[in-house]
């Protein structure tokens, strides 16, 4: 069953022009293809507005939809023998490819419409230290901006006035001209597609419906982010002309470096400092954690120099999934510079009891623990 294109616009059947463009207006706003990116019932809603209008507006195409309906609109202009000829022989190419062109590359097709009056998408850098990125935080942006105008609410037209037909193609947005064979179909050069002007523009923007003014906005940065993370805030860029749609706020994250740890992916790395008794006879040691916390881990007896030991799930939370990712403690054993003699005995001693031990004036040609404390040669 056809679509009712009253219904569609939500007017009655006696509605006034103006009204079936403002209805038509609110409508295209909501479900325009700009706004609802990858939306296939808001691309098929607009496509059903967008045809309701094009029939309602003209007022000869009007006609014959509230006799014959949607089919009556259909052969609205044809000529007979060939569905894309008017009368007198001209083809109307515009009314054929210019939706096209203008649904894909923003009024392009006719140099002009709503498209190109779309706010610019603006850029806002911050910088956040790792333990921000661990739990999340809230920043606070502050920026200059074009933003809708509070005294014309972004219309563009003085307080008190209204905004007029365009003369030049009678409110439809669109003029028509030969050449040669063809009947061409462009956006309308007065009102750049609005099907209206304004008489008398606003004194504070005016007539742009939006002024320069600075903006604060507090951005929520969820826990787990990372460096070069980039968050759109929708509708934080600079305000449309004259209520057209505004562009986008990009708020690009860094991370700053941290003086213990270091992120990789959602893993974090941290080295951990102890003496040759530890690591020979084993230990615990306290390992601090980025959410401010210590953690306990065990150094098994005869850990070597550059082990890297893993704790589960003391990383970073993961950003586009659940848990978190590991701690991975690499393990630095420090060989004294100094000894005392006492020291050095208890050494020798020790290293007497090493099998194949010849003296420490005489180590194995593989270069050990030993060869760095006491400094032999080969």
């Amino acid at each position: 069953m056809a679509d009712d294109y009253y219904k569609l616009l939500g007017v009655p059947r006696n509605a006034t022009d103006a009204e079936i463009k403002a209805a038509y207006r609110k409508l295209a706003l909501k479900h325009h293809p700009d706004r609802n990116a990858g939306n296939k019932e808001a691309e098929d809603k607009f496509k059903k507005v967008n045809a309701a209008y094009q029939a309602l507006s003209d007022p000869q195409k009007r006609r014959l939809y509230d006799q014959f309906g949607e089919e009556g609109v259909a052969g609205a202009g044809a000529g007979p023998g060939f569905g894309g000829f008017r009368p007198g022989g001209g083809v109307d190419v515009g009314d054929i490819f210019g939706d096209i062109f203008e649904n894909f590359f923003g009024g392009a097709a006719g140099g002009g419409g709503r498209g190109d009056k779309r706010g610019a998408d603006l850029r806002y850098d911050t910088a956040i230290d790792l333990e921000e990125a661990y739990r999340g935080t809230q920043v606070t942006v502050e920026y200059d901006r074009l933003a809708a105008c509070t005294t014309c609410g972004g219309t563009g037209a003085r307080p008190g006035t209204l905004l007029k037909r365009c003369a030049n193609c009678r409110g439809t947005g669109r003029v028509q001209f030969s050449q040669g064979f063809f009947m061409m179909s462009q956006t309308c050069p007065r009102c750049r597609g609005e099907g209206s002007v304004i008489e008398h523009p606003c004194t504070d923007c005016r007539g742009q419906g939006r002024v320069r003014q600075k903006t604060k906005k507090v951005v929520r940065i969820p826990a787990g982010v990372s460096d070069g993370t980039t968050l759109r805030i929708s509708g934080g860029g600079e305000a449309g002309i004259q209520g057209a749609v505004g562009g986008d706020l990009y708020v690009h994250v860094s991370v700053r470096h941290h003086p213990h740890f270091e992120r990789v992916e959602d893993d974090l790395h941290y080295q951990l400092r102890v003496d040759f008794p530890q690591a020979a006879l084993g230990a615990t040691a306290d390992v601090p954690s980025i959410d401010g916390g210590k953690t306990s881990l065990k150094v098994p007896a005869g850990t070597q120099d550059g082990a890297t030991l893993r704790v589960k799930e003391k990383g970073m939370p993961r950003l586009h999934g659940k848990g978190h990712g590991d701690l991975f403690v690499k393990v630095k054993v420090e060989v004294p510079t100094y000894l005392t003699a006492r020291q050095k005995e208890l050494l020798e001693e020790f290293a007497k009891t090493l099998d194949g031990h010849q003296g420490h004036d005489k180590p194995h040609h593989e270069e050990g623990l030993f060869k760095k404390i006491f400094g032999g040669g080969e």
